[in-house]
């Protein structure tokens, strides 16, 4: 886990060089983003952030040099559309069906009609006797 880990911006870094990097994955660590780890490229990823915030530049357009430099995946979150679309889908969709599940199982039964109980009832009569 990286130093900053906690949540709190290190202090040569401004909240919002912070922030952007917070939404970025670390080319090169497993499960880092790119403002927790201290990899030599996630540093110079935020040095990039911190450089194109003085340009001017804004937070969709700095996300978007990293995608065309890195591709989708350095996004943390993905975009919600084509096929990515279907890991936003997915889990409403399973608990959805999960919740149709219980409640099908859980549903109260519905009683047997008065007839078919009483020829029960005759049956095991006639097998007691």
């Amino acid at each position: 886990m990286g130093a900053w880990a906690q949540g709190e911006p290190p202090p040569d870094l401004s909240p919002e060089v912070f922030a952007i990097a917070r939404e970025l994955r670390c080319p090169v660590c497993q499960g880092e983003s790119t403002a927790e780890s201290n990899a030599g490229v996630a540093v110079e990823m935020r040095r990039i952030i911190a450089e194109m915030l003085a340009e001017g530049r804004t937070r969709e357009e700095i996300l978007a040099f990293f995608v065309e430099r890195y591709g989708e995946w350095v996004l943390y979150e993905p975009p919600r559309r084509g096929i990515t679309l279907w890991v936003w889908v997915l889990p409403f969709l399973g608990m959805g069906l999960l919740g149709l599940a219980l409640l099908g199982y859980f549903r109260p039964k519905k009683a047997l009609p008065p007839e078919v109980l009483e020829e029960a009832e005759r049956r095991l009569r006639e097998q007691e006797t």
